[in-house]
């Protein structure tokens, strides 16, 4: 087998080529010295997204590497070896929008917060020895070509957005949580999705008692999280109150109602 080309080889790719290196890593220092970058796909958990890299843009062009949150493994490799090739050619992603990359709608490139490059990209930060470079989040719209905030947009397309000026949502904590191995949300254990419904006696609602009994309806799948004194029959007039909290460790597992 002839050797493969090295057109972007680099001071970095002839480091690493004078170390050890695994084969998954020996992968990804070729694809870099050939292509200009390697993409990494991370597969979807149950309760998560997947998301997929580049690696190597910013160290063969100068350019920002690129992350994109929810695509199929197949359209994201595709949309950002695209991607690359058009940076390096000089065109400016995080200008305006950009076509023929997903599907047959727009794309727009922002800048990602640095936390987020440091939870989510970790063969990057490998490469790099760092997570000083810069990256550019891939936005989508849905199908009608509507981005997220924008009028009509259509919630089954929702992606967290990674910006360092954008406001943690529910839809990116979850992201987050369910990339973090100290998360009950990584490998979530119930059948139920999390933010189920959960109705909550008065006193467990406002934590002035633990919760000492658990009940799941077969019939509707209603839970009850109840304490003593409820089950006790102290209080014995029902009412429904709303919006109390109930927490799985340490992510939100349900908006709960308060029952008395």
């Amino acid at each position: 087998m002839p050797p493969k080309k090295k057109n972007f080889e680099t001071a970095r790719t002839r480091k690493f080529r004078e170390s050890q290196l695994g084969p998954e890593d020996e992968g990804t220092i070729s694809h870099i010295e050939e292509y200009g970058c390697s993409v990494v796909n991370v597969a979807r958990s149950g309760h998560g997204l997947g998301w997929s890299y580049t690696i190597g843009v910013f160290d063969t062009s100068g350019k920002p590497e690129i992350i994109t949150v929810g695509l199929p493994p197949q359209t994201a490799h595709s949309a950002l070896n695209e991607a690359a090739k058009l940076l390096r050619s000089g065109v400016d992603l995080a200008q305006g929008r950009h076509h023929d990359l997903v599907g047959e709608v727009d794309c727009e490139f922002r800048p990602v917060d640095p936390k987020w490059v440091r939870h989510l990209m970790d063969w990057a930060v490998w490469y790099y020895g760092g997570n000083d470079f810069p990256v550019l989040q891939a936005v989508y719209p849905d199908l009608e070509n509507r981005f997220p905030a924008e009028e009509g947009f259509d919630k089954a397309f929702e992606q967290p957005l990674m910006q360092p000026d954008v406001p943690m949502t529910t839809v990116g904590s979850d992201f987050w949580a369910s990339a973090d191995p100290t998360s009950s949300l990584f490998n979530w254990k119930f059948p139920d999705p999390p933010h189920t419904g959960v109705y909550l006696s008065k006193t467990v609602n406002n934590g002035t008692e633990p919760v000492t009994f658990v009940s799941h309806d077969a019939e509707d799948g209603a839970w009850q999280l109840l304490s003593l004194i409820h089950i006790c029959g102290q209080f014995s007039n029902a009412r429904v109150a709303v919006d109390g909290v109930v927490k799985a460790r340490d992510h939100t597992a349900g908006v709960g109602h308060a029952v008395t």
